[in-house]
């Protein structure tokens, strides 16, 4: 097998990885930097160009100090987008399906072309890990179909409590259902937001919301006139 990418190679052919890993120190701090700075770099070149090279200079770390955390960018990216979903966790649990839908529209959609919301715009590159078949068996993408899933039921968590017992009664899986919509929206905005299209976000999202409340009403009223009968 031969050397990972990044390991050194001494004159008898073998790597100096096991001497890197001893000199350089892992800590919070220097992981969080890379990290950062994997973000950075992929919201302006994207997963192809970004190199663990440009990952060190823009981290202000030696090279070394990266692959010490992260074995290539294929684990880099899987666990940037472990930390972008930390993050989004903090920030998309709204107490209702409309908020949840103006957080993720108005806010993250709108800005996901912004350099300045990096965290926002990182998700494009997890769209294009699920679009790009060749991609396929790479651990990032792996990571986002991963994620994206645990976002799925995290919402669908997050919806049920709102929606009214009787829309539930006339269709049990109404959550799901009304987070799919959601989910399909907001990747079609974000789609959008980089195509440059104009577009009033803050309007999408209410407009957004006003068709899945009026979904959930029809259900309501479904499970409302059952219960009559």
């Amino acid at each position: 097998m031969s050397p990972r990418a990044g390991a050194d190679v001494s004159s008898n052919g073998k790597t100096e990885t096991g001497k890197r890993r001893r000199v350089h120190q892992s800590t919070p701090e220097n992981e969080r930097a890379i990290l950062e700075a994997v973000l950075q770099l992929a919201v302006k070149v994207g997963y192809e160009g970004t190199t663990m090279a440009e990952v060190a200079r823009v981290a202000g770390l030696p090279i070394g100090s990266v692959y010490w955390h992260f074995e290539n960018k294929e684990g880099l990216f899987a666990a940037l987008i472990d930390y972008c979903f930390e993050n989004w966790q903090t920030r998309h649990r709204g107490p209702e399906n409309r908020a949840i839908l103006r957080t993720s529209i108005a806010g993250s959609a709108a800005n996901s072309t912004d350099p300045e919301h990096a965290q926002e715009a990182f998700w494009i590159i997890g769209l294009l890990f699920a679009l790009e078949k060749r991609l396929a068996g790479n651990a990032a993408r792996q990571k986002y179909l991963e994620v994206r899933e645990q976002m799925y039921e995290l919402m669908v968590e997050a919806v049920t409590p709102g929606l009214p017992e009787a829309a539930l009664r006339a269709k049990p899986d109404l959550a799901r259902k009304v987070v799919m919509l959601g989910r399909a929206l907001t990747d079609g905005f974000y789609i959008s937001a980089s195509a440059g299209d104009e577009i009033d976000f803050a309007e999408a999202a209410e407009l957004s919301a006003l068709a899945m409340d009026k979904l959930v009403q029809h259900y309501a009223e479904l499970g409302a006139a059952e219960d009559k009968g």
